[in-house]
């Protein structure tokens, strides 16, 4: 048995692009379009994309005409992002929990439900800390989260999903404020078992925890075209939030 945290364990697996391989990369897309278009960010912009993954979305922004620094926890998925990397995008690997940056970035996104990874606030509360610390005076973040209660509500506990000839069981459930997802295949004649636990994390859970660590929230939306928020009905929580103090 490793000691791996799941997710640095779960994301450097190549059957984690497999699973998630259908995602609407279109819809994401047009997300980051419509949300740059809201911020009106100039092109000399320094953004920071946190658990940027294989680099997508950095892609993307860069080919906006913007200055991006991706960073991930996954060396693989860093490594593999780093065949793009021009003067204006890099990639690096770094941990949330340590991010530790020479310069300052003008706006940070957190982007896919790519938060609540960690088994405490206080850990999510330092992550913000260190996210608040690697922004320019009045530099933004932009956290993009599921709407927790809504996934709560409409949980389903078992799924079958055969992609790539692999039949992936899904188990999922709520367990210790944290909706845990467990993932089992065979290939190859191998079995494998891997665990996503993302937190739970409502609307008043981020409201605290950002301003906790010196952000303050100014403006909710609720899915990616930029509607508002309904905890209700939303698919999404997305934050943009400011850095109040130095």
């Amino acid at each position: 048995m490793n000691n791996k945290e799941w997710f640095a364990e779960w994301f450097d697996s190549p059957y984690y692009h497999v699973l998630y391989k259908d995602r609407n990369h279109e819809e994401a897309a047009g997300f980051i379009s419509k949300l740059m278009a809201y911020l009106s960010l100039e092109s000399q912009v320094q953004i920071l994309d946190l658990a940027c993954g294989k680099g997508r979305h950095s892609v993307h922004l860069n080919q906006l005409g913007y200055h991006v620094k991706g960073v991930d926890l996954s060396v693989q998925s860093i490594a593999y992002a780093k065949q793009f990397e021009n003067e204006r995008l890099q990639f690096e690997v770094k941990d949330l929990r340590n991010l530790g940056f020479e310069q300052n970035f003008d706006i940070a996104l957190n982007l896919f439900t790519s938060f609540g990874y960690f088994d405490s606030i206080a850990v999510n509360i330092e992550v913000l800390k260190g996210i608040h610390q690697s922004l320019q005076p009045k530099g933004k973040l932009v956290i993009d989260f599921f709407n927790a209660k809504k996934v709560v509500e409409q949980l389903n506990p078992h799924e079958l999903k055969t992609i790539d000839g692999i039949e992936f069981q899904l188990r999922k459930k709520v367990e210790n404020q944290s909706i845990i997802k467990d993932i089992l295949f065979k290939d190859q004649g191998q079995t494998f078992q891997y665990q996503e636990k993302v937190q739970a994390l409502s609307f008043e859970d981020f409201k605290i925890m950002l301003a906790a660590s010196g952000f303050e929230i100014i403006q909710t939306w609720g899915d990616y075209h930029l509607n508002g928020f309904d905890e209700n009905k939303s698919e999404r929580l997305i934050i943009l939030a400011v850095k109040k103090h130095a």
